[in-house]
């Protein structure tokens, strides 16, 4: 585990799971230190098709997910949670962020795979997956952005990993089918890779997260860490998050070339409304 300067460090998975129903399971495994105190923490985040989205987090305890060659297995019992991914396509890289303060570091190792994630008490989702990491050393409200855009689209033609850092000067990293794509217009509707002929649309038919999830995490935290609340600016604290499961559908120079299934989010530093 490294430090920062300043004693931060953050490592977050983000695994995910589809069905061709649109049912969606989405795993968070992470751990952050802070002025030499550290604190785990586990999420699933569940969208059934008819039902909506629904959350549990744990404090405290953590199984970190496990690597073995193309497969990634996270097995946490006490939380409810079994899941099992096969990579489909090369892992991806991107160092997002450096300065004095520290660097963001992202791993996508399963840009798409073959994935199951049985829930206990639940139902047990089984189609095209999706894993990350993201190893931050600085303070993510260090990090120079307005907005935030993620996503990830997956079909068994085609997939899509986005991600955009917007402000001044804004960011973005965009593959599809694995290979880098520059000058992508990336919003919440969709895609377009002016260069390839390329568009992405996505209809935002279920919403998964639609509140401040930052703000609600951090007062979560404050009984593990006192006065961690204390630090963070309001504009990030405040930030508004939309995330949605989507059906996409990829046009090539106009003419559909398939459909799949997108999840992906907008975070809003510059609307922060106060609390």
């Amino acid at each position: 585990m490294g430090k920062s300067r300043n004693n931060f460090y953050l490592s977050k998975w983000y695994l995910d799971c589809m069905d061709e129903q649109g049912n969606a399971a989405i795993g968070y495994a992470a751990t952050m230190r802070w002025r030499g105190l550290e604190l785990p923490y586990t999420s699933l985040l569940l969208y059934e098709d008819g039902k909506g989205a629904s959350e549990r987090s744990r404090f405290q305890q953590l199984n970190w997910p496990s690597q073995m060659g193309d497969q990634i297995i996270w097995e946490d019992g006490s939380f409810g949670i079994s899941g099992w991914w096969e990579a489909d396509a090369p892992p991806l890289t991107a160092r997002l962020y450096r300065s004095e303060k520290g660097s963001v570091d992202w791993q996508c190792f399963q840009p798409r795979s073959h994935a199951l994630f049985d829930i206990a008490d639940g139902p047990v989702i089984k189609g095209l997956g999706y894993a990350e990491r993201l190893v931050l050393t600085v303070e993510p409200w260090k990090i120079p952005m307005e907005q935030l855009h993620w996503g990830r689209y997956l079909s068994d033609q085609d997939y899509l990993v986005w991600i955009e850092f917007r402000g001044s000067p804004s960011r973005q990293w965009v593959w599809h089918n694995g290979i880098p794509v520059e000058g992508a217009v990336i919003d919440e509707e969709g895609l377009q890779l002016p260069q390839q002929g390329i568009h992405l649309q996505l209809d935002r038919s279920g919403t998964l997260e639609a509140e401040k999830k930052i703000f609600n995490v951090v007062r979560s935290m404050v009984s593990y860490l006192p006065g961690f609340n204390r630090i963070v600016p309001r504009f990030f604290l405040n930030a508004n998050e939309h995330k949605w499961r989507s059906r996409g559908k990829l046009l090539e120079r106009g003419e559909v070339k398939g459909e799949g299934w997108a999840i992906h989010e907008l975070v809003d530093f510059t609307r922060a409304e106060e609390l």
